[in-house]
């Protein structure tokens, strides 16, 4: 997809054109490509992206849907100021916990995001760099 290939290229410029172009695409898919594009602009850990449909999954420690918000959360979580440190295999773990106690974590390897979720019920530190 183009607007992809301009964020890939740094041009957000040109990728918010593209957007605005694109008629086919729904709220919630503009909102994606919105937050996606901001993301890039900030900087933050982009997502691997054959690993959407397993971070994005209805199942217990996982986001049941994949939202702008719950991109966010993640990308905003795997920061510095949120890093555990290097995982028994090697990628990078990151995890913060929000106001309401839930625990947004994120696993990043080659710098991409490809495991994240959000617990309820908070995880330790130990399980997380396991």
């Amino acid at each position: 997809m183009k607007i992809f290939a301009a964020i890939a290229s740094g041009n957000y410029q040109h990728a918010r054109e593209l957007l605005e172009l694109a008629a086919d695409l729904g709220p919630h898919e503009r909102a994606i490509f919105e937050q996606t594009i901001s993301a890039a602009e900030r900087g933050l850990i982009p997502f691997a992206e054959d690993k959407l449909s397993h971070i994005f999954r209805a199942e217990n420690g996982h986001f049941a849907v994949e939202t702008a918000e719950a991109r966010e959360l993640i990308q905003t979580t795997a920061a510095e100021a949120h890093r555990l440190g290097l995982a028994s295999h090697g990628y990078q773990v990151y995890q913060r916990i929000l106001d309401s106690g839930a625990q947004i974590w994120a696993f990043v390897w080659k710098g991409k995001n490809f495991e994240a979720g959000i617990n309820q019920v908070p995880e330790t530190a130990e399980r997380l760099l396991k």
